[in-house]
């Protein structure tokens, strides 16, 4: 009876996990800080834009997206994914997935799949609706059922799990030994990063000194590294250090900003590099050139697009600890029934 339970749950796992990544493949570590420009676990507060592709987890309030959509990696994911509600955003390309209902929000290109209620909306491209339509315009006209890229957006929107992945994601990179890399410090607020890479073209900064993100000035000497991690442990930051050189501009796709403990994230002048924190609120009062990846976003100022290319070590999906377990319960049956 217990092997015939086992095999049971053994085949109910195997079988989940299969259905789901054949519906739609989660992407990997390294392409979710390509394709996109933001990803928010839970809400988003917006008085600015974001160049790139945003997926929000629960709510999105204001801002505009998808700005620079021809510069914006492929994706399956729309231009836009919000979970939850969203209310007076603006997608400019790529169109919409919300899980919600949208309110008082323009899609101006691109399709629009909304499973809730649409009021007081344009959307310009074809959309499809689960709920009630009032003040609204469907100028693309109201779909029946989803077409081609409607599903394929809608398959996406939920495939990935962002919170395991990115949490895995940081906790790897936190546990990477430095490479030699060090700080200086000039005595007058300036605070210079001199890399050193391994055989793969990575620099790791293990941050331990709090005196980093004090500076007023950022100066960076990569040498031949193509990327850079900075691995912060403070629980929470206040950064308003100008990057010297045009390096925010010019490093944004190579700099991996990793706040593994981090609560609470501001920023106070124009940043460059992508920003992992998978527990932090940050609240941005400048651009930045480069994605952020945290739990919830307070938005002033605009996300620039800086598409991450630099080399990641594979972290192992959530869904492989799944199949593992289905593989363990086989084997174990397997072995119950050997001679």
């Amino acid at each position: 009876m217990i092997a015939r339970h086992l095999r049971f749950a053994a085949t109910a796992i195997a079988a989940a996990v299969f259905s789901t990544q054949a519906a739609a493949t989660p992407l990997s570590t390294r392409q979710i800080l390509h394709e996109f420009n933001a990803v928010v676990l839970t809400d988003l507060n917006s008085q600015s834009h974001v160049d790139g592709r945003t997926w929000v987890g629960g709510t999105a309030t204001g801002g505009d997206y998808a700005q620079h959509a021809n510069d914006t990696p492929a994706s399956k994911y729309a231009g836009l994914t919000v979970m939850g509600n969203a209310n007076r955003v603006q997608v400019n390309a790529l169109g919409a997935v919300i899980g919600g209902n949208l309110s008082g929000a323009t899609i101006n290109a691109g399709s629009g799949v909304i499973h809730g209620n649409v009021h007081n909306s344009n959307l310009n491209g074809a959309a499809w609706v689960g709920g009630s339509l009032t003040g609204s315009n469907t100028n693309g006209g109201r779909l029946p059922s989803l077409d081609g890229t409607m599903q394929a957006n809608a398959d996406a929107a939920h495939s990935t799990d962002f919170a395991a992945t990115l949490g895995a994601l940081s906790a790897s990179l936190g546990q990477m030994s430095g490479t030699g890399s060090t700080v200086t410090f000039n005595g007058y607020g300036k605070a210079t990063f001199n890399a050193v890479a391994n055989a793969s073209g990575v620099a790791v900064f293990n941050l331990i000194d709090a005196g980093v993100f004090k500076a007023s000035e950022f100066e960076f000497n990569l040498g031949d590294a193509t990327t850079v991690i900075l691995n912060a442990s403070d629980e929470s930051a206040t950064i308003g250090a100008n990057f010297l050189g045009g390096s925010a501009q010019t490093l944004g796709s190579k700099l991996i900003w990793n706040f593994r403990n981090a609560t609470s994230i501001t920023t106070n002048a124009l940043f460059g590099g992508a920003i992992l924190a998978p527990s932090a609120r940050l609240t941005n009062n400048q651009n930045i050139e480069g994605g952020v990846f945290v739990k919830s976003l307070e938005q002033h100022g605009e996300l620039h697009l800086q598409a991450f290319d630099g080399k990641l070590n594979p972290v192992p999906e959530p869904a492989s600890g799944a199949l593992l377990l289905a593989g363990l319960l086989m084997l174990a049956l397997t072995r119950r029934r050997a001679p």
